[in-house]
């Protein structure tokens, strides 16, 4: 089996193609007035918490949160929120391809602007390490993916913390949430855990230890 290390793709940047797709979804979001809109989810504000919250199962103290394709950072806000109605303290972070939305993102949060940075998951490189970091699969090509997700784990995690990757599913599509459990196993990434989100289950969420 090829080493991440000896992977041809770790030399090159991402294809413009999806580039260009990460633009147009920014300039979407920035066409909607409510900020749930603006973070790519349009089934309001119960579903975003039942289908949000459990990204929180996998986190057990105490810690920053690093949200990677953060748009306008209302998820990292929701979560930090959330977590304190469970007794936990996170900072959020996060970075995302898009300009505006990262602004965006430090004015809804001015005590933490410095935390949100222009970037992807790709070739962006941490300043420092982080308790949990979060994913949606999506937010790199499928052939990147795997490299992307070692990296995220090997890179951006702290010692004895957690990465958590998120599928989700679409309920006007009737789509189910990709199989991550499976592609994890495939490309030696030991689960550590799991939840779901939604009624009926439209999310999924998986983590994987440090």
């Amino acid at each position: 089996m090829t080493s991440i290390h000896d992977d041809p793709l770790a030399s090159r940047g991402l294809p413009q193609r999806f580039l260009d797709r990460l633009e147009q979804l920014e300039a979407l979001y920035l066409l909607k007035g409510d900020p749930i809109l603006r973070s790519g989810f349009g089934g309001g504000p119960e579903r975003w918490r039942k289908e949000r919250e459990p990204i929180l199962d996998a986190i057990t103290g105490d810690g920053s949160l690093l949200d990677v394709g953060c748009a306008n950072g209302y998820l990292a806000e929701s979560l930090a929120n959330w977590g304190r109605e469970r007794g936990l303290q996170l900072t959020p972070h996060g970075i995302d391809a898009g300009r505006h939305l990262i602004n965006e993102a430090r004015a809804r949060m001015p005590e933490f602007k410095d935390n949100f940075h222009v970037g992807n998951a790709w070739d962006w490189q941490p300043r420092r390490r982080y308790s949990y970091v979060y994913m949606l699969w999506d937010c790199l090509p499928p052939y990147y993916l795997g490299r992307g997700l070692h990296r995220l784990r090997s890179e951006f995690v702290a010692p004895g913390g957690r990465l958590i990757v998120g599928t989700y599913g679409s309920r006007s599509r009737g789509q189910k949430p990709w199989d991550m459990e499976r592609y994890l196993a495939s490309i030696d990434m030991p689960i550590a855990g799991r939840s779901a989100g939604g009624e009926p289950r439209i999310t999924s969420f998986f983590w994987i230890d440090a």
